[in-house]
């Protein structure tokens, strides 16, 4: 039985198919495993607003580094009628190179400046 032209073509192009895929496998566990996460917080306190439950300030949180970041707790300070408040809050998936929105819940609008702190995160 002899082979045509059209089945020779397929077994090149499946060929030329199968050695890619293992050269960028092989490409890609090879690679540096890049940064780890670099999350980066900006406050928006010209954005900030009163509610019937206190005040909001919105913020957004981005990831520069190569790798996601589960769990990240966040912690903002600040000094509300002259008593000092905590707010925290979790942003539960980080991917590289993403940013989301999140906003801190105080009692009062701040009396000075908010500093937030990075609590912790995981890798996943």
């Amino acid at each position: 039985m002899r082979q045509n032209w059209i089945e020779w073509v397929a077994l090149l192009l499946s060929g030329v198919l199968v050695l890619s895929v293992v050269g960028f496998l092989v490409v890609d566990g090879l690679r540096d495993e890049g940064h780890p996460p670099e999350p980066v917080v900006v406050l928006r306190p010209d954005e900030a607003y009163a509610t019937d439950h206190g005040w909001i300030l919105p913020a957004t949180v981005s990831n520069s580094g190569d790798t996601a970041a589960e769990a990240l707790v966040l912690r903002a300070t600040v000094t509300v009628d002259g008593a000092e408040e905590e707010s925290e809050l979790t942003v539960d998936y980080l991917p590289a190179g993403t940013e989301v929105e999140v906003s801190f819940g105080f009692s009062g609008q701040p009396d000075g400046e908010v500093s937030v702190q990075i609590v912790g995160f995981r890798l996943p």
